[in-house]
């Protein structure tokens, strides 16, 4: 197979002074890019020196200072690419931060507001502002950054990550609604779901043991590999999110269980069935009762059981689209 190029491409890239941000900066300089950085005023430094990395290697990139969740920000690294290089092919939304959690007994407080505008609302604002341009030339591919905090059960050394997975599962939504309303444009987005050694990892994990595991197994330039794909016009998914780590790419995705019917439904009964609810695993680690779920699936099923009287059949469940829009 033919190395994958991004020649022409022009690609933004947010939190591009270090760690992942600055490994997909590179990446995409080497196969061919042209990269419009940015970072955060106090680390503007880090972020120059990326493009002068570049330049010295023959690419060419330009830097945009300005805090990710300021729509300002938005749209001056929109009209940066714009006015350098006439075009916007790659969003890639990097940019985020870790620091004190919110516990579930002091929810909601102020770190809750800060994940969401610089993991969400900066992503949705930068989006807003490439859109119109990608709409017109027909051509898009955009990057969300996903965490496995994202679908719970993960804590640092002080506990339960809140306000973190929080604004992280929020991308799970992000991710599937931009790649709807792309389809019609040829507008590919997707999510990675990244564990490396960077930044924010050391913040969070420093000094310990898991902290020592990450750093010796997880790099950025990894991650980076793996989501170049998603980044290419040869791009094989819409909506997806991906897990990239240590040299491993796996798809994530919702499934639910056919579950359990009866249109006199009582707590009892429920409770007595609760096996049939819960779905069953076998010893090979397959789900023996269950589906991919995508809202469009869901409520066909549900529509099928309510007209039909009766749970449909696994292989029914599987003929309908995954999405309506046949992505």
């Amino acid at each position: 197979m033919k190395p994958l190029r991004f020649d022409n491409r022009v690609a933004i890239v947010t939190g591009a002074g270090r760690g992942l941000g600055r490994s997909y900066a590179l990446f995409l300089a080497e196969r061919g890019a042209r990269l419009v950085l940015n970072g955060r005023p106090e680390g503007i430094e880090r972020v120059n020196e990326v493009r002068d990395l570049i330049r010295a290697q023959g690419g060419e990139a330009v830097v945009v200072s300005g805090l990710v969740e300021a729509p300002a920000t938005a749209t001056a690294m929109v009209d940066s690419a714009i006015e350098h290089f006439g075009r916007i092919d790659i969003v890639i939304h990097n940019a985020g931060n870790v620091h004190a959690q919110t516990r579930v007994d002091e929810a909601p407080g102020e770190a809750l507001e800060q994940y969401f505008n610089i993991h969400v609302r900066a992503a949705l604002l930068l989006n807003r502002a490439a859109w119109p341009h990608m709409v017109k030339r027909k051509y898009g591919r955009i990057l969300f950054t996903g965490s496995s905090n994202g679908t719970g059960w993960m804590k640092d050394q002080e506990g339960y990550m809140m306000d973190y997975a929080t604004a992280k599962s929020a991308m799970f939504g992000v991710t599937r609604q931009t790649a709807a309303s792309g389809i019609e444009h040829n507008i590919k987005a997707n999510m990675v779901m990244p564990w490396a050694y960077t930044h924010m990892a050391e913040v969070a994990l420093g000094g310990t043991d898991m902290g020592k595991w990450f750093e010796a197994n997880f790099k950025s330039e990894q991650v980076a590999a793996g989501a170049a794909p998603l980044l290419h016009e040869d791009c094989p998914a819409n909506g997806e999110a991906i897990s990239i780590q240590g040299g491993r790419v796996a798809r994530v995705f919702f499934a639910a269980t056919r579950g359990y019917f009866n249109a006199n439904i009582t707590p009892e009964d429920v409770l007595a069935n609760w096996d049939q609810v819960q779905g069953a695993i076998g010893a090979n680690g397959v789900l023996l009762d269950a589906f991919e779920q995508t809202q469009p699936r869901e409520g066909h099923v549900i529509g099928a059981t309510l007209s039909g009287g009766k749970l449909p059949d696994l292989a029914w469940i599987a003929a309908q689209p995954l999405y309506d829009s046949q992505m």
